[in-house]
């Protein structure tokens, strides 16, 4: 175990500078992994709290809407009934979901919780301030105007949203998002692949005369691998390291010193947990980019 250790040490002071440059290589490669799997948690996240398909969310009136077709106050049963009656009816229509003042209280407070101002806010008011809601799944995205006209002015329906014109855009740029980062990051970790395969290749050809000589004393493969592997996995688990320092940087400083404050009402945002789990991902996927790479290269270029 000396030996090995004493070789591993030589092995990093011969190529320090490869070393750190594979090590920067494969953090900014994993870092940009990271982000990517991270937009693509918030998307789902973002889908799973509007509903990946919802095109219109119809409000019904409260005692405090301000529509002229909420006079009456809030909506009654009756009225509530023929709003139904006519997202059943309208062939437009493909479905729809209720949710009642309590769900829609529920979310909110997913969402205003987020930040200190929006839980200030949830202080002062109570589900019986949130209407029933009729999210609403269309045939066709693009043909909503019927919905619209047909129960915008319907009494007891306080306002009818377009979620795909509130949502659309944040879709857009978290996919954009991460198949700009993914994309990217496959670059890299070709690139840290080929760095780590000619490392291992300068090194074997640096070290040829000493492998020749353990060869002919009876080293076994293994031994003579092991210092390599050890110097590749070392590399790998410092890059994972630093990109886990990137990826709770990200965090603190995006997304909740920013998007949990400033877009708060917006959606729910990735958490913690979420960070925990990216990075789990992240240090596997620097071991095996280590591993593999070295245990075929040496296979090659060790056999003196």
């Amino acid at each position: 175990m000396r030996n090995i250790l004493s070789e591993l040490r030589a092995s990093l002071s011969r190529n320090t500078s490869m070393t750190i440059s594979l090590i920067v290589t494969m953090t900014v490669s994993l870092l940009l992994a990271a982000i990517g799997l991270l937009m693509q948690a918030q998307a789902e996240r973002t889908e799973q709290f509007f509903g990946d398909r919802l095109q219109l969310q119809v409000n019904l009136c409260t005692d405090n809407s301000p529509a002229a077709t909420c006079v009456g106050g809030a909506a009654t049963d009756q009225q509530r009934e023929a709003v139904q009656e006519a997202l059943s009816t309208n062939p437009e229509v493909r479905s729809f979901e209720v949710r009642t003042p309590a769900d829609n209280y529920e979310r909110a407070q997913e969402v205003l919780g987020q930040s200190e101002s929006g839980r200030q806010q949830l202080e002062t008011v109570g589900p019986e301030s949130f209407p029933e809601s009729y999210y609403v799944t269309l045939e066709d995205p693009q043909r909503f105007d019927g919905v619209v006209s047909q129960v915008s002015g319907m009494d007891g329906v306080g306002s009818v949203n377009s979620l795909r014109e509130l949502l659309g855009p944040l879709f857009e740029i978290l996919g954009n998002l991460q198949w700009v980062a993914i994309t990217i990051s496959v670059l890299l970790v070709v690139a840290a692949i080929l760095q780590v395969s000619n490392t291992i290749r300068m090194t074997a050809y640096a070290r040829r005369r000493e492998i020749g000589i353990m060869r002919l004393v009876g080293a076994s493969s293994w031994h003579i691998q092991l210092p390599f592997v050890l110097e590749s996995l070392l590399a790998a688990l410092i890059s994972a390291a630093l990109a886990a320092a990137g990826i709770a940087a990200f965090m603190y400083v995006v997304v909740y010193g920013y998007l949990r404050t400033t877009l708060d009402q917006l959606t729910t945002w990735i958490r913690w947990q979420d960070a925990a789990l990216v990075m789990g991902y992240t240090t596997v996927l620097a071991v095996l980019l280590a591993l593999i790479p070295t245990l075929v290269m040496t296979r090659k270029y060790l056999d003196v």
